[in-house]
C-alpha cells in the first residue's frame, strides 16, 4: 500500500471509532425529562459542610446523654457503669510462678558399676563340661545295658502304640460323613 492509502485507512478508522463511541453515549441517556440537579452543599453561615454540621450534632447528642446520665446518679437510681468484671478481676493475677535459676552441673551420686568377670565363670563352665564328657565318654559295660533297658521298658506301653478304633466308634465315623459329607447324587463313580 502507499503512504496516501494509509493515512486514508486511519482517518476512516478514526471517524467509525468516535462514531460508534458517540452512539454509545447518546443511547445511554434516558430519553426522558433530564433530572433535577441537587443542590451542591454550600457552607453553612459558619463556613461548615453538611458533614460537619452532621458532627456538631452527634457532639451535642453525646453532652445531652451525659448529662442525663449524671443527673440519674444524682437522685440515686442504679445506673449500670462499666466496672472490672469477675473475668477481668481474675485474670489480673498472674497464675505463672517466678522462675527459679538452678545449675544442672551438680555431681550426682551413683552407685559404681560392678565389674563382672566372666572369665573366670567360663573357665568353671568349661571345667564342668570337660567332667561330664569325660564321665559319657567311658565303655559301657553289660550292666549299663541292662539298667538302660529296665529304665526303657518301665516306660508305659501306649506311649508308643497306635491308638486302635472300637466298632462303635466306626460306626459313628460312618453316620456322621452321611449327614457332614456330599450328597450321594454328587459323589464320585467309586
Amino acid at each position: 500500500m502507499e503512504l496516501p492509502g494509509i493515512i486514508v485507512l486511519a482517518v476512516v478508522w478514526f471517524l467509525v471509532t468516535n462514531l460508534i463511541s458517540w452512539a454509545g453515549r447518546t443511547s445511554q441517556r434516558p430519553r426522558t425529562t433530564p433530572r433535577p440537579r441537587q443542590p451542591r452543599p454550600t457552607p453553612d453561615l459558619l463556613g461548615r459542610d453538611p458533614t460537619q454540621q452532621e458532627g456538631s450534632r452527634l457532639e451535642l447528642m453525646l453532652r445531652e446523654f451525659q448529662r442525663a446520665l449524671e443527673d440519674a446518679r444524682r437522685e440515686g437510681s442504679p445506673v449500670e457503669t462499666p466496672g472490672p468484671r469477675y473475668e477481668q478481676v481474675e485474670e489480673g493475677r498472674s497464675l505463672e510462678v517466678e522462675s527459679e535459676a538452678r545449675s544442672l552441673e551438680k555431681l550426682v551420686s551413683r552407685p559404681g558399676r560392678r565389674e563382672v568377670d566372666q572369665d573366670d565363670e567360663a573357665e568353671q563352665i568349661a571345667a564342668r563340661r570337660i567332667k561330664a564328657a569325660a564321665a559319657r565318654d567311658t565303655a559301657q559295660s553289660p550292666l549299663d545295658h541292662v539298667a538302660f533297658d529296665e529304665r526303657i521298658r518301665q516306660q508305659p506301653a501306649e506311649h508308643t502304640a497306635v491308638r486302635t478304633y472300637t466298632v462303635q466308634q466306626l460306626r459313628d465315623a460312618m453316620v456322621w460323613r452321611e449327614i457332614l459329607g456330599r450328597p450321594v447324587s454328587l459323589r464320585g463313580g467309586s
